[in-house]
């Protein structure tokens, strides 16, 4: 299903907000932050297979067992009652909190370590509803930009290559919904709204100028400090750089290939050839 913007949901501020501050409390999960530059990408379970919290990582559950709350979700009423109101539950796989704080997120692909999951446990679809946001927070697909703004609904195509850009110190918390595939009536969101036919709407796409020669220049003279020892501060610029620039497609990747060729350190090349694998084409066991 290619990202689309569906509708929105008329948040209750008051019990959000005190969700929000009792979930502080609960054992959020580092599971991802291989993908972050910057801070942490930590995420809280309320809903997965077994019921269970679990660790955080996709492929560590149990999807012989039937998918239902977890006890992080009992302890908030409010976005338990979100998620029923809003998602299919006869094919909701995971639902969990996601929050990212002044960091960037790695382009990459979602999906390719659940490859050989059987259709009926494998996620599909993929829910997002911003809880927490402001204008410094950035999604990307391919080479286009955008925005989710609180209390909307989004499907996000996670099989494209995609990052996240957050370059804020206040905290980005998103509730995000996977889908299996199986067959079931109707849409896997009750919320009323726009099809796949909406994609993304032209007043959240944001508009980047074109990135110059003197700053590709710029960009590309910081070749010779690129080292094993410097490899994540130089990616987080490049991917900084992104979304502040339009580079064209595939800039992030393209960008970095071409900084490590140019590298004194003969371990960056295989090193960034060997990421790009990993993050946009194969994550299999």
């Amino acid at each position: 299903m290619r990202t689309h913007f569906v509708g929105e949901v008329a948040l209750d501020l008051a019990r959000l907000e005190a969700d929000l501050a009792t979930c502080r409390s609960l054992e959020w999960s580092e599971a991802y932050s291989d993908y972050v530059f910057g801070g942490s990408w930590k995420s809280c379970m309320l809903w997965a297979p077994g019921g269970d919290a679990g660790d955080g990582v996709v492929t560590d559950y149990a999807y012989d067992r039937s998918a239902g709350f977890t006890p992080h979700a009992e302890r908030l009423p409010y976005l338990a009652e979100l998620i029923r109101e809003t998602a299919d539950l006869d094919r909701l796989n995971f639902a969990r909190l996601a929050l990212v704080t002044n960091s960037v997120i790695i382009p990459h692909r979602d999906l390719l370590e659940l490859s050989d999951l059987p259709d009926e446990a494998r996620n599909e679809h993929r829910m997002h509803i911003p809880l927490a946001t402001n204008d410094n927070c950035f999604f990307n697909e391919d080479n286009v930009v955008y925005r989710m703004r609180r209390g909307e609904v989004w499907f996000l195509d996670a099989s494209r290559i995609h990052s996240v850009a957050v370059l804020t110190a206040q905290p980005r918390i998103h509730l995000m919904l996977d889908f299996v595939d199986t067959p079931g009536a109707g849409s896997f969101t009750r919320v009323a709204g726009g099809g796949v036919e909406a994609g993304i709407p032209v007043d959240r796409i944001v508009t980047r100028p074109p990135l110059g020669d003197d700053e590709r220049a710029d960009l590309f003279g910081v070749a010779p400090l690129l080292s094993m020892d410097t490899f994540d501060e130089v990616f987080s610029i490049v991917i900084k750089k992104h979304f502040r620039r339009d580079g064209g497609s595939d800039f992030v990747w393209d960008t970095m290939l071409e900084l490590a060729a140019k590298s004194p350190d003969p371990a960056v090349l295989p090193h960034t050839e060997e990421l790009r694998k990993h993050y946009t084409l194969d994550r299999s066991a």
